[in-house]
C-alpha cells in the first residue's frame, strides 16, 4: 500500500504520516522547496517537490499511489483569492491529477474543516446534514472544494473529513491559548457567551485512517471532534489545569477585536507574512458557536476519541515545555 500525504510535514500531516508508517504503508509526501521538514526529516518517506498552485507538479506526486490524504491547505492568507487558489483550485487540480494519473486509486481523503459548515447558534450541535453557510473566506474556499468534489468528481472514491478545532503537540496556532493559560488570564472577544468543539490531533488521525479504510465511507462526509463541547470558560479551566491556575477573563469589546484584526492586516502587509488574526478571519473570531456532533463517525466508523481535554492539555503542555515553546 502506498499513500500520498499532502501537508505531511505540518502539524496534523506529520502525525498522520507517522501513523501510516506504523501500519506498514509506504508514504510519499508532497512538499514545497521551502517546506519546514523538521517533523518528518527523520522518517522513511519519499519526498516529491511540488505545489498545489502549480498543477504541472502534481502528476508525479500521485502516480502509483493507492490512497491520497489531501491534508494541505491555507488556514491564513492575505486575500480571499489566496484562500481559493490553494484550498479550492489546488484541491481540484489534485483531484484532476489523480483522475488522470492514478485512475485506480482506492480513496481520496479530503481534509476540509467545520468552517465549511459555518457557525451555529448557542449550544446546538451541527451535523453533516446541517446546511452550510460558511462566513469566512477560509470556510468558503473549503466548502467550494467540497462542492466541486461532490459534483464533478463522482467517479473518484472520495471521503470528506471536517475536523473541529484541533490541538496537540507540534501545533503553533493553539499554542497561543496555552500561553494565556500559563498566566491564567484569557481575553474573551465580544459577544462573550461562546461554545466550542475540539479534538486532539491523535484522535483526529485515528478518525481519518478509519474513514480511509471503510468501504461505506466512499462519497461520505464526517465531522470529527470530541462528543463533549465547551463554553469558553470551561475550555479555559481545562487549559489552565496543567499550570495549577484558575482562569480569569478580560472582556474584549467588538471595536477592540476589529482593531486587532486591522493591526494583523497591517503587520501582514509590512512583514509579508500571513496572520491568523485578520479582517478575513474576523467573522470566524466573532462567531460564538462552533459546536458539532461526531455521531455519524461514531456510528459508521466506530470513531471514539480516547484523549479527554484535560489529559490532552497536560500532555501538550509537557511537550511544549520540553521543546521550549513555553
Amino acid at each position: 500500500m502506498k499513500a500520498l500525504v499532502t501537508g505531511g510535514h505540518g502539524f496534523i500531516g506529520s502525525f498522520l504520516v507517522e501513523r501510516l508508517l506504523k501500519e506498514g504503508v509506504q508514504v510519499r509526501c508532497l512538499v514545497r522547496k521551502t517546506s519546514d521538514l523538521r517533523w518528518i526529516r527523520h522518517l522513511n518517506v519519499e519526498l516529491v517537490i511540488g505545489d498545489l498552485t502549480e498543477a504541472e507538479t502534481l502528476p508525479e506526486a500521485v502516480k502509483g499511489v493507492d490512497v491520497v490524504y489531501h491534508n494541505a491547505g491555507a488556514i491564513k492568507a492575505k486575500t480571499k483569492d489566496a484562500f481559493f487558489s490553494i484550498n479550492t483550485h489546488g484541491t481540484v487540480d489534485l483531484a484532476k491529477a489523480v483522475s488522470l494519473h492514478a485512475p485506480n486509486v482506492q480513496r481520496f481523503v479530503y481534509i476540509s474543516s467545520v468552517a465549511a459548515v459555518g457557525p451555529g447558534s448557542g449550544d446546538r450541535q451541527a451535523t453533516e446534514n446541517t446546511p452550510c453557510f460558511p462566513i469566512s473566506a477560509y470556510g468558503q474556499s473549503k466548502r467550494s472544494a467540497e462542492e466541486i468534489l461532490e459534483k464533478e468528481f463522482s467517479h473518484l472514491p472520495y471521503t470528506i473529513i471536517r475536523p473541529s478545532i484541533v490541538y496537540g503537540p507540534r501545533d503553533e496556532h493553539f499554542l497561543t491559548f496555552f500561553k494565556f493559560a500559563r498566566f491564567g488570564w484569557f481575553p474573551i472577544p465580544y459577544p462573550y457567551e461562546r461554545y466550542y468543539s475540539i479534538v486532539h490531533v491523535l484522535d483526529l488521525v485515528e478518525g481519518i485512517v478509519l474513514a480511509a479504510a471503510s468501504p461505506s465511507a466512499v462519497k461520505q462526509t464526517y465531522i470529527l471532534c470530541n462528543e463533549e463541547f465547551y463554553t469558553f470558560e470551561n475550555l479555559a479551566q481545562c487549559l489552565t489545569k496543567p499550570f495549577g491556575k484558575n482562569p480569569h477573563f478580560i472582556r474584549i469589546p467588538k471595536i477592540a477585536l476589529e482593531a486587532v484584526a486591522l493591526f494583523g492586516d497591517a503587520y501582514s502587509w509590512l512583514t509579508k507574512r500571513d496572520m491568523m488574526i485578520s479582517r478575513l478571519k474576523l467573522p470566524e473570531l466573532s462567531a460564538t458557536s462552533w459546536v458539532f456532533s461526531p455521531k455519524k463517525a461514531q456510528a459508521q466508523l466506530s470513531f471514539q476519541p480516547k484523549i479527554p481535554l484535560v489529559q490532552g492539555a497536560h500532555e501538550t503542555v509537557a511537550w511544549y515545555r520540553k521543546n521550549n515553546y513555553l
